[in-house]
This record gives structure tokens, sequence and C-alpha cells, in this order.
């Protein structure tokens, strides 16, 4: 995040975009999604992933590896942002 001055010497943050639009990812470490308001659950290591940025979340989207069925979640960009510094998420944009 950086400040900016605004008319009357306001500041406010600003959210610098760190990502495209669209990009992928691939897992891996340990990288947890919520569920609706059930428990977290981990994302396989080695999943890739199609990424959309989202206003205030990145949307993760990828098949099962089980299944092959289509699996979607939503990570708030502190958290995405926070898996890709500790090495659990690797970004290819």
């Amino acid at each position: 995040m950086s400040e900016q001055t605004t008319q009357g010497n306001q500041i406010s943050a600003v959210e610098v975009q760190q990502y495209p639009e669209h990009f992928e990812a691939r897992v891996t470490g340990k990288v947890e999604h919520r569920v609706g308001d059930g428990p977290s659950e981990e994302i396989p290591v080695g999943t890739s992933m199609k990424v959309d940025t989202a206003i205030a979340s990145y949307v993760l989207s990828w098949l099962d590896p089980n299944d092959q069925q289509p699996e979607t979640a939503y990570l708030a960009k502190r958290e995405f942002e926070h898996y890709v510094e500790v090495g659990a998420l690797e970004v290819s944009v």
C-alpha cells in the first residue's frame, strides 16, 4: 500500500495492484481456503490454477486432481500475497 496526498493535505491509502487481471499460479506449499462458513481446506501441492483479480480478493480456479471436477476459491489479496511471500504459491504472469 502507498500513501497519496490529496487536496487539503489529506492522506489516503491506495492499493497497489501487484498482479495483472488474469494470471496463473502453482501451489508449492501449504495453501488453505475456507469453504463457505465451514472449515479451511488445503489445496494440494502441485495444483496449477488460473487466477482472476477481483476488487479485494483473488479468484482461484483449478481441476480437482482426484475427480477432475472444477474447483473455485477466493483468497483476500493480502492472504494470497502472503502465500506468495512465504513460497507456498508460485506466480506466473
